[in-house]
């Protein structure tokens, strides 16, 4: 298992691994697009937004590569850094709809936290 999700949806991971992350709770009136964006600390994005179709299914899978986790850095002098996430479904009439993930506070950040790679590989 390359990454750790807890009960609040806060993300545990190693920089570099590659991963799936399911998000359930989808409307399934509609196809929906959903998004999922990274952010540092200072709200800067971390590569490009990802988006599946949902396909009027009531969950979807991201995978994130290890190239995509690889942009989230781990300081030198830190033993390991956080980032924050967000998903939004958003349909072809405009509506659109921020999760709200582990909690029912609008303002609850979900966090990946990061610890730096062990190995390298190929």
């Amino acid at each position: 298992m390359a990454f750790k999700i807890d009960e609040n949806g806060n993300i545990t991971l190693i920089q570099g691994d590659s991963g799936t992350l399911l998000v359930n709770g989808i409307n399934t009136d509609k196809n929906y697009t959903i998004y999922l964006a990274i952010q540092d600390k200072n709200r800067n994005p971390i590569g490009s937004e990802l988006y599946v179709s949902s396909n009027k299914a009531s969950s979807v899978v991201f995978e994130l590569t290890g190239d995509y986790t690889d942009l989230m850095k781990v300081p030198k002098n830190a033993t390991s850094e956080v980032y924050f996430y967000g998903i939004k479904q958003c349909s072809d009439d405009g509506l659109e709809s921020t999760f709200l993930i582990g909690s029912d506070d609008i303002g609850y950040q979900n966090t990946i936290t990061v610890f730096p790679k062990k190995v390298e590989g190929v």
